[in-house]
């Protein structure tokens, strides 16, 4: 026989859906504190330069601002530009960076599903020679938020998907610093080798003098010997800088996610590279700009929200938790007697009720899990006033290092001029016997010394300048946009999970909308 749907059933169900968003209008209240950003220690101003000079080298002018999202190009070397497009799409490290933003989304849609009911179907169907029975059921639980434990846990997880993008521009501010400075210290080390080069042939040439002195009984053979020596030792610098060149083209290689030999196959057969200029402008603001600035200091305060909330994730674990459950099943059933006559049997019930659960006996371990998740939101905050530190530290030495570079420069400009006419004179003496080899020897040592100063003192300048771009934030264009995924990797993704659309198309998540939570 087949049971009717009473009006009785249709009543409870509704009596049951009334309770549900009368229980669902009381979820309304957080446990646990709100977010605030976190106080940090902020100079007010910049350290003025001991030295006029100093001040000279570092503009404050925000009219001749240069444009801090791509400031590698005021340095004029195409090479350089090259190479931080070709970074920016190819580093494996800033790519593993962009797939953690998508898995923070998706972790984000778990903790978003904790707010809704879960439901869930099961059936079975047995058949013998005197029975045939098939039976369906659909059951239904819902927790509601009451405390706003799930509501504080999507708070953390939208909390820490907005720090994985922010950790990806913080990935990206490091990785074009990285670039720029491996390039200038190979800029650097092709400098030097030319620089031992042009010494190495004006030892030479003193090699020569002093080895015809010695056949023609004009000199002696310890003048001949240091020459020899001295030539030596020079020759022998090529090996080591040679080294230290190919290590670091194989460092950018890697940098440009390749094996070593790329960057020698795209670049090395340059005959000469363009000189690198500094830039004509540092706009360097104040502090506290530096909290907007730089994506590494939106990291901390994110990672310090995203605790904050887990503090009233287990708060919430101190009160009453309320639930809310339902069933409708159905049941279809036929049974065969031996003397022919057979039973049949449709029916449905619907069922619900409401249920709540208050812990006693373990509340002491309870309070302690809200006092642990306490201790490392107050570790998220010192970590985060340490970032701001840190990073006013950061631009001070970048300042102080571009200042002395500078200064430094100048002065050796001018002790190389006097060095390489102290040489060409010790070789003129020398050779018409107004001097011994060894004034020869101090002369050339002192050149080769004041060259490779001044090749390693320009080139501090240009890391000074790379640090302090840096140190300001540069190359972030202060936006917190998903970063797009190469378009391989979507593929091989999508080829191994269904993710829908969220790789290719990246947008803001869309979140159950409740009280008290903004997406």
């Amino acid at each position: 026989m087949t049971v009717p749907r009473t009006p009785e059933i249709v009543k409870r169900s509704l009596q049951l859906t009334a309770s549900s968003l009368a229980a669902l209008l009381l979820a309304g209240c957080m446990v646990g504190p709100d977010f605030e950003k976190p106080v940090a220690d902020v100079n007010p101003a910049w350290e003025e330069r001991s030295r006029e000079r100093f001040a000279e080298a570092v503009e404050m002018i925000r009219s001749e601002q240069i444009n801090p999202v791509t400031w590698w190009q005021s340095f004029g070397d195409p090479t350089l530009i090259r190479l931080l497009e070709l970074a920016t799409s190819q580093n494996l490290d800033l790519q593993s960076a962009a797939v953690r933003v998508y898995q923070a989304r998706a972790q984000l849609g778990i903790s978003d599903a904790g707010l809704l009911p879960t439901v869930g179907a099961a059936g079975q169907g047995t058949s013998s020679d005197s029975a045939t029975l098939y039976q369906l059921g659909v059951q239904a639980n819902w927790e509601l938020d009451f405390w706003g434990k799930f509501r504080r846990g999507i708070e953390s997880s939208l909390a820490g998907y907005n720090a994985t993008i922010a950790s990806y521009y913080a990935a990206d501010v490091s990785l074009a610093s990285t670039v720029a400075s491996t390039y200038i210290n190979l800029r650097n080390t092709e400098e030097l080798i030319r620089v031992a080069r042009q010494n190495l042939a004006l030892q030479g040439e003193s090699l020569r003098i002093a080895d015809a002195r010695y056949q023609a009984g004009s000199t002696s053979l310890l003048a001949l010997s240091q020459a020899r020596a001295r030539y030596q030792q020079t020759l022998a610098q090529l090996p080591r800088l040679n080294g230290q060149k190919e290590q670091l083209q194989n460092a950018l290689s890697v940098l440009l996610g390749k094996p070593p030999g790329y960057f020698q196959g795209l670049f090395d057969k340059e005959q000469k590279r363009e000189q690198m200029t500094t830039p004509k402008a540092l706009n360097v603001g104040i502090p506290r700009d530096l909290l907007r600035r730089r994506p590494d200091v939106l990291v901390a305060e994110y990672q310090a929200a995203s605790q904050s909330a887990l503090i009233g994730v287990q708060q919430a674990q101190l009160y009453p938790s309320f639930s809310l459950n339902g069933m409708f099943s159905y049941l279809n059933a036929s049974v065969s007697y031996q003397g022919g006559s057979t039973f049949k049997f449709d029916g449905s019930n619907l069922s619900g009720g409401a249920a709540f659960y208050f812990p006693l006996f373990y509340r002491g371990a309870l309070v302690d899990q809200v006092r642990v998740q306490d201790a490392s939101f107050q570790q998220a905050v010192l970590n985060y006033q340490n970032v701001v530190l840190q990073a006013q530290a950061e631009v001070e030495n970048a300042l102080v290092q571009i200042a002395t570079s500078l200064s430094s420069t100048e002065d050796l400009a001018r002790a190389l001029a006097a060095s390489r006419e102290a040489a060409r004179l010790a070789v003129d003496l020398y050779e018409s016997g107004q001097s011994d080899y060894n004034t020869v020897i101090v002369a050339q040592q002192t050149l080769l010394s004041v060259q490779s100063d001044y090749v390693q003192s320009k080139t501090d300048t240009l890391l000074g300048y790379v640090q302090a771009f840096k140190a300001l934030g540069g190359g972030w264009a202060d936006d917190m946009r998903v970063p797009a995924l190469p378009n391989e990797m979507i593929a091989q993704m999508s080829q191994r999970t269904d993710w829908g659309e969220a790789l290719s198309q990246p947008d803001t998540p869309h979140l159950v909308q409740t009280p008290g939570l903004k997406p």
